[in-house]
């Protein structure tokens, strides 16, 4: 089982690594969502989430998309869009996958992974958990 710590990386690079690598068939837990980057000001995301949020199909209102308010879901949402969530390889993939806002006690973090590669800070960005902050999530204390 691999175990990355996604503090200070942006989301939705970690998220196509991590597809990969579900994919090929690891078991992989992410710890630290609520820390990942998204690029982009709070203001512009906070509005681009809410326009997702009230997306309606006319059909059907409860069969419309929905998108979580917690970090570790939404990140999660991330990774499924990157896998090819209609086959059965692709949800078993998604089934592998562990993601956790903070850093739980059944988690080592000696054997965790950082990816310096995309580390890269974009100039405008925040985080997953001042994001879904805004969505009005508490963080457990």
């Amino acid at each position: 089982m691999k175990v990355i710590d996604a503090k200070g990386l942006v989301a939705g690079r970690l998220a196509s690594q991590i597809a990969k690598q579900l994919l090929s068939g690891e078991t992989v837990s992410v710890v630290n969502v609520s820390d990942a980057l998204v690029s982009g000001t709070l203001k512009y995301e906070v509005g681009r989430l809410n326009s997702l949020k009230h997306q309606k199909s006319k059909q059907d209102p409860e069969r419309s998309p929905k998108y979580p308010r917690i970090p570790h879901l939404l990140f999660k949402r991330m990774v499924r869009g990157m896998l090819p969530k209609k086959s059965s390889r692709g949800r078993e993939a998604l089934k592998r996958l562990r993601a956790y806002s903070g850093v739980p006690v059944t988690v080592d973090m000696g054997k965790a992974e950082r990816y310096e590669a995309i580390a890269k800070r974009p100039p405008k960005s925040t985080t997953l958990g001042a994001m879904c902050r805004a969505f009005s999530w508490e963080p457990a204390a």
